[in-house]
């Protein structure tokens, strides 16, 4: 009996063991991170090799027409989408072992979205007159008002006090009205893709600002990785490589977006506000590292090197394609964002940023200011400096105003015009913060330096902490306290652009920015920040509030 219990646990034990060996062994076999893929034709996904340290990597596509691959980085292969139908696209690593991973692509035909494709074009904004008004002189060196930019009040334009569009309520008042929209919105809203979206839009306002798209994160990339190509494909791109530019790989920028809704504006006949080329927040980490690898930061050269790089790369392209599509550059973008809260650069900053290679240079940055030289240079090229005004952008500025102001003349001193033309006030405000007289001496400030001014990223919350951003604090404000402070607010902004000297100020207050057209897919939407609710049929009392503050124009 003895002997007998003794093999059966010998038998067990050889058992355990050998599963212990399968089980490990198949734990040890690479894995692909997807055997499925469904892809849009001119979409990119990569695909990425798990438990393959050591091994060789090669990847193949059986159908290069249909989906192309080629690696990215150490375990990725970069799979981009080509024309309709299906592909496998083949992994293979080479270790100890040979695994032959696969992965279906199957690839959808682009299709034009549907704001494009059936939508029937409503007639076009009236081209605004071109005659410079009585008074409103050129500032001294700096931008003459733009031919394309809507007629003001003294051009015989005055608000339609009848009508339920915003754009037509404050007509005469400011030159442009518009709000934050998405193309690809990660909280779903893809805006620039919906007919019934972009008709609501083209009726209320004459501007928009790109939430996401164009900030450097989506142009760069991800944080994980770069794509880099050769100087010589980067050429090829037309990218601008500058001749200190000395590294040997360049960032593939991702412009197809951008191209798209630069068309997509075109066809409504709405105007742009870009945003942003320079901010410390929303930039991958390896854009300032030694080969855009993730590790060690770069020198002030390398920096400016590529600085140069991205700003001349972006702009060149985006002004060609208005030229493309608009037939004239700087028809369609209006301003840029060059810089955006280089005053708060402490706050949630990527793991590098600029201060990281640079130091903090507090009021005097030279790499903010060269930002705008290249920016302004770029510019000129296109013969637009006239016309296209660079901004520097800040939130809270009412608590910093004198800061901001020294920062904008250090950048415009010593140039041959005011590079930075235009003052962005980002107004994210709270129903108790600030004060309207905090609001107000602020904006005299800026109004003062004869800058345009732009309320640029404008939403009210309720029930909002500062000191704890995340969670919804118990005020007890109400939709009709937002109401209150969103008129008594607005109604300041339009007495501030009414009263203004205007030898002083020729252009004033000339955009006003909200920042989303619905709570439901605002980035601060736990604090019911926007004018209208669950969408955009779902008006709020803040929105006859907004309204009716444009009577203080004609009283």
């Amino acid at each position: 009996m003895r002997r007998c219990v003794a093999g059966m646990l010998a038998v067990a034990m050889c058992v355990t063991v050998m599963g212990g060996s399968t089980e490990a062994a198949a734990a040890a076999k690479p894995k692909l991170s997807n055997k499925k893929l469904t892809l849009t034709a001119g979409k990119t996904k990569t695909l990425k090799v798990t438990k393959a340290k050591g091994a060789k990597i090669t990847w193949k596509s059986n159908k290069k027409k249909v989906a192309a691959v080629k690696k990215s980085g150490k375990y990725g292969g970069k799979v981009t989408a080509k024309a309709k139908g299906s592909a496998v696209i083949t992994c293979k690593v080479k270790g100890k072992k040979t695994y032959s991973l696969k992965c279906k692509v199957t690839v959808k035909k682009k299709t034009v979205p549907s704001v494009v494709k059936t939508a029937t074009p409503s007639t076009p904004t009236p081209a605004p007159p071109q005659t410079q008004a009585p008074g409103n002189t050129a500032v001294p060196g700096g931008n003459s008002p733009a031919p394309s930019a809507p007629a003001s009040d003294d051009q015989g334009l005055k608000p339609d006090l009848t009508s339920n569009s915003i754009l037509k309520r404050y007509q005469g008042i400011f030159p442009h009205m518009g709000s934050s929209l998405n193309y690809n919105g990660w909280r779903g809203n893809n805006d620039l893709q919906d007919e019934a979206t972009m008709k609501f839009v083209k009726e209320n306002f004459n501007s928009f600002t790109l939430e996401d798209e164009m900030k450097p994160t989506g142009v760069l990339g991800n944080q994980w990785g770069a794509e880099l190509i050769s100087k010589e494909e980067a050429l090829e791109l037309g990218y601008i490589i500058p001749d200190n530019y000395t590294e040997d790989k360049v960032p593939k920028l991702n412009l197809a977006t951008l191209d798209r809704i630069i068309e997509v504006a075109k066809f409504y006949g709405i105007q742009m506000r870009a945003h942003v080329l320079m901010w410390h927040q929303q930039t991958p980490d390896w854009f300032f590292s030694r080969n855009y690898t993730g590790g060690k930061a770069v020198t002030p050269e390398v920096m400016d090197a590529r600085l140069e790089f991205y700003v001349r790369t972006v702009m060149d392209h985006m002004l060609k394609q208005e030229q493309k599509v608009a037939g004239k550059a700087g028809s369609i973008i209006y301003a840029w964002d060059v810089t955006n809260e280089y005053l708060h650069r402490d706050n949630d900053p990527t793991p590098k940023t600029w201060m990281t290679v640079y130091g903090d240079m507090e009021l005097q940055p030279t790499y903010v200011k060269k930002a705008f030289e290249l920016a302004y240079d770029t510019l000129k090229q296109y013969g637009v400096q006239d016309t296209v005004t660079l901004f520097y952008n800040d939130y809270d500025t009412y608590f910093c105003a004198d800061d901001l102001v020294s920062l904008v003349n250090y950048i415009n001193e010593g140039e041959e015009a005011k590079i930075c033309g235009g003052i962005g006030m980002q107004t994210h405000v709270d129903v108790d913060r600030p004060t309207l007289d905090e609001y107000g001496a602020a904006m005299d400030k800026f109004l003062a330096t004869g800058l345009e001014v732009q309320v640029t990223e404008m939403d009210v919350t309720t029930n909002f902490d500062p000191d704890n951003a995340n969670t919804v604090q118990n005020k007890g404000q109400t939709d009709e306290d937002q109401a209150k402070y969103v008129g008594d607010l607005m109604k300041l902004i339009v007495t501030k652009q009414k009263q203004r000297d205007k030898t002083v100020s020729p252009k004033g207050i000339t955009g006003i920015t909200i920042w989303g057209l619905c709570d439901t897919y605002s980035w601060r939407k736990n604090f019911k920040p926007l004018l209208f609710g669950k969408d955009i049929n779902d008006p709020k009392p803040a929105f006859q509030a907004f309204m009716d503050a444009a009577k203080l124009w004609v009283e």
